[in-house]
């Protein structure tokens, strides 16, 4: 831009907030007023609902008609009906409930101001004690899974890993999560076995969801801690970590990262799943976003960028380190 060019302030972005802010602001409310499950247990007009939930009957029909053109509601004749979406996630007691997970979650950006001027985190994400948290967020794939391994399937063949590159895959899944990530794998190749590594609470989703799946007899389900816990020596064709590196400080990182280079066969590879910062870190809105959320969820975490996971990768001995959108892949040669 020369010294005679101007840009002309827009307050667009602004505005754009202001709607998204309002969007999330009245289904937190929902949520917190746990509006989805009284419609389940029955109630299905706003003065029901605004007895059962004691609000307002005027405040909580505006609320339950801003639900509707955001999906969550449906409307007819006065009467609400929960949505798909809703019925099956947001409902307490259903085996896919999710809400606790955004709550606490929600709840806590509350207090990002507190966490940028103490340099601390509020809540501690990747400790012992969020375990029913990562349950919580696990569950929806109960449902969700067909669509989850028809992009896992895609994601692993953009990374030249099928069942045709090397049957018999002996694959470690660090922080499994619900699963499907290497589950695919083992749909795909009778002979490949999955060892699911996660707290005792997520992978009972995963053994569900490894049932629905048909490859039960093909995982060995591993409760455990990816920092404290060792991996076996030479074992694993693949060691596959899911979104959860960065929650954890370089130093811890990088020592995982050693145990994986040590668990792998000659010829293993490492795959790692981690939003990617841009190198100045000022591009990337998501990662971006995502390292803001860590900062105070995470007492240690962080959103690495390419030549910083690359640089960890190659000093525990992995080599020809690639990225492929979300995904980073090294060998041990």
């Amino acid at each position: 831009m020369t010294s005679t060019e101007t840009t002309t302030p827009s307050l667009d972005v602004m505005d754009d907030l202001d709607w998204w802010g309002l969007k999330y602001t009245a289904v937190r409310v929902a949520l917190e007023l746990d509006i989805f499950t009284t419609i389940a247990a029955g109630c299905s007009t706003h003065e029901e609902i605004a007895e059962k939930i004691r609000a307002s009957k005027r405040g909580t029909r505006i609320l339950l008609d801003v639900l509707c053109p955001l999906g969550l509601l449906r409307k007819a004749q006065g009467v609400y009906f929960l949505t798909p979406t809703s019925e099956a996630f947001l409902v307490r007691g259903k085996p896919t409930w999710c809400t606790d997970a955004y709550l606490v979650i929600w709840r806590d950006r509350d207090k990002l101001m507190q966490a940028v001027r103490m340099g601390t985190a509020t809540l501690d994400i990747p400790g012992p004690t969020a375990e029913d948290l990562w349950a919580n967020w696990a569950a929806p794939a109960l449902l969700t899974w067909p669509r989850s391994a028809e992009t896992a399937r895609e994601r692993w063949t953009q990374l030249g890993i099928t069942e045709d590159t090397r049957p018999g895959w002996l694959v470690l899944d660090v922080a499994c999560g619900s699963g499907v990530g290497s589950f695919v794998l083992a749909q795909a190749d009778p002979k490949t076995r999955v060892f699911a590594l996660d707290f005792p609470k997520v992978l009972a989703i995963a053994f569900q969801v490894a049932e629905m799946m048909g490859i039960r007899e093909q995982v060995n389900f591993c409760p455990g801690n990816l920092l404290t816990d060792e991996f076996p020596d030479e074992q694993f064709d693949v060691v596959l970590f899911g979104a959860i590196l960065y929650y954890f400080k370089s130093d811890d990182v990088t020592a995982t990262l050693r145990k994986a280079y040590h668990a792998l066969k000659s010829d293993g590879l490492v795959v790692i799943r981690s939003l990617i910062a841009d190198e100045e870190r000022c591009q990337n809105e998501k990662a971006l976003l995502v390292a803001l959320e860590i900062f105070h969820d995470a007492p240690h975490g962080e959103v690495y960028t390419f030549s910083e996971y690359k640089g960890v990768l190659e000093t525990v001995g992995l080599k020809d380190v690639t990225q492929w959108g979300e995904f980073l892949i090294s060998a041990k040669k």
